[in-house]
């Protein structure tokens, strides 16, 4: 029987985990600051992962995401 052979053009845990958090960053609907993120405990095991929202409970359809004013 053949030797398996290892695969070698798979990405890194942080480009896995990178990915994720980028993938997060698209169910923002801020138009502007569009942010995600992935915590990883030492074990390389996803513990948590979110984007820039609203609370819970608050309609982020009914939110004025334009910005006003001068920065």
């Amino acid at each position: 029987m053949p030797a398996l052979r290892k695969k070698q053009d798979y990405i890194s845990w942080d480009e896995y985990f990178m990915g994720v958090a980028v993938l997060s960053a698209r169910r923002s609907k801020d138009p502007n600051t569009q942010v995600g993120a992935c915590i990883v405990n030492d074990k390389n095991k996803i513990v948590g992962a979110g984007y820039n929202g609203l609370p819970m409970g608050c309609d982020d359809d009914e939110f004025p995401w334009e910005k006003q004013g001068d920065f």
